[in-house]
């Protein structure tokens, strides 16, 4: 009944149709089911399917996870998240991220051990701050694996937006310490935007030398050709 009223006294609307939903949604459910995301059911893990493996030819890590190509309407979302702050979006992308999630780990045989948001240079957290990444996911993750803060962003790297692929390597490299033993565990690494998958693979081959069995990442979105 609390709900309600709060609900009819300050509307909430869905970011895409501007339909009146509930304070709790940045979606309705008719555009939830109508956005364009990765079918998980066909390929839980996204290196399986072909035009993916085609665009991402050289990924270090083991499985990959995202919700939807960087591609209106998520791109608008992200960038006004990031950039502007606008955390009206968080709610949207967090319905399509916990949907997602729900159908891959339905799918898995096996568990991963731990989950870690990569993190921001401490530079730039208190340029911006506040890490979008985490705010977005964190909340999503935490029903379904443990968050470890293991892995520390120990060199200011430029952004990678505006880059090459190739000074996209060379500005990650040696980015990232970690800072727990990884033996034998299975780990997931998670990201907004994976563009040509640089930051992850950086991620991805400190945890193997900190002894990771697997790396898996999760990204809200990949950038297509």
């Amino acid at each position: 009944m609390q709900h309600s009223f709060f609900n009819w006294l300050f509307p909430s609307y869905c970011v895409q149709c501007q339909g009146v939903i509930s304070a709790q949604e940045g979606l309705c459910d008719y555009c939830l089911t109508d956005l364009g995301v990765f079918d998980l059911n066909k390929h839980s893990n996204l290196l399986h399917r072909p035009d993916i493996v085609e665009m991402f030819p050289h990924c270090e890590f083991d499985k990959l996870l995202a919700c939807a190509f960087y591609q209106p309407p998520f791109e608008h979302w992200l960038k006004r998240l990031k950039f502007n702050n606008q955390i009206h979006y968080k709610k949207a992308l967090q319905q399509v991220i916990k949907r997602q999630l729900s159908v891959f780990f339905e799918n898995l045989t096996t568990q991963p051990d731990i989950a870690i948001i990569l993190p921001l240079h401490r530079g730039r957290f208190l340029t911006r701050g506040f890490n979008q990444v985490s705010q977005v996911w964190q909340p999503c993750l935490a029903k379904h694996i443990c968050i470890s803060n293991a892995l520390i962003r120990n060199k200011a790297t430029q952004a990678q937006s505006q880059l090459s692929r190739s000074k996209r390597i060379k500005n990650v490299k040696n980015a990232f310490v970690c800072t727990q033993d990884m033996s034998g565990k299975t780990v997931v690494i998670v990201d907004d935007v994976m563009t040509t998958g640089a930051t992850l693979n950086a991620a991805t081959r400190v945890l193997k030398q900190a002894g990771a069995k697997q790396v898996w990442a999760f990204a809200t979105c990949l950038t297509p050709l």
